[in-house]
Formats: structure tokens, C-alpha cells, sequence
């Protein structure tokens, strides 16, 4: 996730050092490379939690004031998901030609 990261990073700070036109493809090709990596990592950590039966997470939910319950892993899961959806979809969203 580091690596996603730093790509994203790296290409916001070099759009805004040079500003490109409007016809520029390489801000979006850069933050949709990110997105992609974002996506792949968040798929291995679902593989390695899902492998070793705890999440690394540390998700917590509570409906009342006080000590915090820890999350089961049903909903571990579905949060990963939403995640990788999520990023899957704007990686493809960007890198995706434009005709």
C-alpha cells in the first residue's frame, strides 16, 4: 500500500509543479496505476487475513458508549470487498481508453 502511495503522491506533486493541459493523459494514468496497486494490495492482505484466520485490520464496532467489540471476520470480509470494488472500479474508470 506504501507503493500505491507513493505513486499517487508522486503524480498529484508533478501535476501541480507543472500543471499539464486538459489533453494531458499522464495524471490519470498515474492515479489509476495507483488505484490498480491500492486494489492488488488490499486483495493479498484479504488472502494472508483469510490464510491466517484474524484480521490485521483491528476493525472494532460498538453500538453503545464504552469497550469497543471486535469486528467477526463476516464483516472483515465484506469490508475488504467494498474496498477492492471500489478501487478495481476507479482504477478501471481511469485507465480505461477514451475513444
Amino acid at each position: 500500500m506504501g507503493i500505491a502511495v507513493t505513486i499517487a503522491a508522486a503524480t498529484v506533486l508533478a501535476w501541480l509543479l507543472r500543471r499539464p493541459s486538459a489533453q494531458a493523459t499522464w495524471p490519470r494514468i498515474g492515479l489509476g496505476s495507483a488505484l490498480a496497486v491500492f486494489c492488488a494490495a488490499l486483495a493479498l492482505q484479504l488472502a494472508v487475513d483469510l490464510g491466517s484466520g484474524h484480521s490485521s485490520l483491528q476493525l472494532r464496532a460498538s453500538t453503545r458508549p464504552g469497550p469497543l467489540q471486535a469486528v467477526g471476520m463476516r464483516t472483515m470480509v465484506v469490508c475488504y470487498l467494498a474496498a477492492i470494488a471500489a478501487s478495481g472500479w476507479g482504477a478501471w474508470a481511469l485507465l480505461r481508453r477514451r475513444g
